[in-house]
């Protein structure tokens, strides 16, 4: 299984891929979800909206802002389960394609028994969200 973690613009313009794959796209509350080109190969994508931001202790966030939630990560692992045995590829994408897509792909390469180090030396994945991925993290069969 190859991890696939990129940003908005290049998801939009059409990445190639050379096996069967699926998309986690996460994008910005109240920004219209990504215009992802149905191409051969592609077998479903996964839709979510929540900020690149995490919870401070003692601050307040704005009321606009939206943490990602135990809904967002529980969805994330019934996807990946869904298709671990049906594509050779998962693409992760974000705005900028370096905080929140590289925490999540991180999480699931741990899951998949993949080495996430790549995800930590090219990226700035969100510990937030990487945190919450982990303690969301289905039990593994047998």
């Amino acid at each position: 299984m190859k991890i696939i973690v990129t940003d908005r613009e290049t998801i939009q313009r059409g990445l190639v891929v050379r096996s069967s794959f699926v998309v986690i796209s996460i994008s910005n509350p109240g920004v219209p979800r990504a215009r992802i080109k149905k191409v051969s190969g592609l077998k479903d994508v996964l839709y979510l909206s929540f900020n690149d931001s995490d919870p401070v202790d003692g601050l307040k966030l704005p009321q606009e802002i939206r943490l990602m939630t135990e809904v967002h990560a529980r969805a994330i692992w019934k996807f990946v389960d869904q298709h671990k045995w049906q594509v050779g590829a998962m693409v992760v994408h974000c705005h900028q394609g370096m905080s929140r897509s590289p925490a999540i792909a991180a999480a699931i390469a741990r899951y998949l028994d993949l080495d996430e180090t790549r995800f930590w030396t090219e990226h700035q994945p969100n510990q937030f969200i990487y945190d919450l991925m982990i303690e969301t993290m289905p039990q593994k069969e047998g």
